[in-house]
């Protein structure tokens, strides 16, 4: 699996993914709420009524008739609001910010998620790279016990010779194990950062070739960026402007409410109701006096609003900072690639010099294991550092707010 495969895995089964998707449905049937109350309201009644006995009334020695003794009513009202439409509108813009902000979010927890799957990613491609390196040094070191013994066995080195040069071995062996056990661990991180069974056997593009540079040139720039690109101050300007129409919301609720009204209603049983009837009109109630709540809910809509406003100003400082520390991070992993590099050559040639002496018996096996064991370091922080840098580069990105996973090359995209 290349990364973007990885990373496109888990925007489907990564837990946070998928709740932070039905946030963005949550907040979409919110809007369609409030928007069903710009339009009329339709309303019926009905009553049916089994009275004791009939209502009959003398009239002039005749009887008559007032009430059955089965009743029945049914009518339909029409409504539509009039000056609540004006708080119905802020309320809308309210819920409506609101979708843009669940938007936001879910595309922030998808970067997030991202970046995890980037770094477990490279951290499993590491620890193979790392157990091949242990592997490797087992391989020469039981080459040197070999060539060790055989050199003892001829009297050309004592036993304690002997002795380091297997106590090496079984070190690197060692090593070898535990570095197994890190790439199994590594994957089960990666697997648990995609939302896929920890079980789930995993083959990853190697990393090849050149590690792209950094995109970022300066310091500056990657702070500038990081201000117009990062999802989240898009997510804390939504919020403001739905803060500050939450306060317009609060603030209408203080002027009367005024309806338009149609109404038919019919009626039987009766000889003194109407059967059929029919009215319009207007409906106007207001809230003269409420012991304060509404004016209680404009401060507490108004604090929103000013906390909303501090929280922008406190995590743009955090963004700037953020992505300084990220561009710091990834120049100072690029410089340690660069000087592993040139360790690991030399490294090479110092292992190889001690292994001629030591063949011409002019070096002991302590000197081998020394130059085995530098040798293996060296290999091990080039891997390290590579990797280091990979992930320094992702983190970067995701400071400045672009897309992940970062381009690459070597099957990675």
């Amino acid at each position: 699996m290349t990364l973007a495969e990885c990373v496109a895995v888990a925007m489907r089964g990564n837990p946070d993914a998928m709740a932070s998707g039905y946030d963005v449905t949550g907040a979409e049937a919110s809007r369609a709420q409030v928007r069903g109350a710009f339009g009329p309201k339709l309303h019926a009644d009905a009553g049916l009524q089994r009275w004791d006995s009939a209502f009959n009334l003398q009239f002039g020695g005749t009887n008559l008739t007032v009430r059955d003794a089965f009743t029945w009513t049914a009518g339909v009202t029409l409504t539509q609001p009039l000056t609540p439409l004006f708080a119905i509108h802020d309320q809308y813009k309210v819920v409506d910010f609101g979708v843009d902000v669940a938007l936001m979010r879910r595309a922030a927890t998808r970067q997030q998620i991202a970046m995890q799957v980037v770094e477990a990613y490279y951290r499993v491609l590491e620890a193979q790279r790392l157990s091949e390196v242990a592997g490797t040094s087992v391989i020469q070191l039981e080459a040197q016990e070999t060539q060790a013994r055989s050199l003892y066995s001829n009297g050309v080195i004592g036993k304690n010779d002997l002795l380091r040069a297997a106590l090496a071995l079984a070190g690197a062996r060692q090593r070898a194990i535990q570095m197994r056990g890190q790439v199994v661990i590594a994957q089960g991180q990666l697997t648990n950062a995609m939302g896929v069974a920890p079980g789930e056997p995993l083959q990853l593009v190697q990393f090849t070739g050149e590690p792209p540079p950094m995109d970022e040139p300066t310091l500056q720039s990657a702070e500038a960026h990081a201000v117009t690109q990062r999802v989240e101050l898009r997510e804390l300007d939504r919020r403001i402007e739905q803060a500050d129409h939450g306060v317009g919301f609060a603030r209408k609720k203080l002027f009367p409410i005024v309806n338009a009204v149609g109404n038919y209603t019919h009626f039987e049983g009766s000889k003194f109701q109407q059967a059929d009837a029919a009215y319009v009109g207007l409906n106007a109630s207001w809230d003269v006096w409420d012991w304060g709540t509404t004016i209680g809910a404009i401060a507490e809509a108004e604090a929103k609003l000013q906390q909303a406003r501090i929280a922008r100003k406190k995590l743009e400082d955090g963004v700037r900072l953020e992505a300084r520390q990220a561009f710091v991070n990834a120049a100072t992993a690029r410089d340690a690639l660069s000087v592993a590099r040139a360790s690991v050559s030399q490294a090479e040639e110092n292992f190889r010099i001690v292994t001629k002496r030591f063949e011409n018996s002019a070096a002991t096996a302590f000197d081998v294991v020394d130059a085995e064991a530098l040798l293996t370091q060296a290999r091990g922080q080039i891997e390290q550092a590579l990797y280091d840098y990979l992930i320094a580069r992702a983190a970067l990105e995701k400071a400045t707010g672009e897309l992940l996973p970062m381009s690459g090359n070597g099957g990675t995209e």
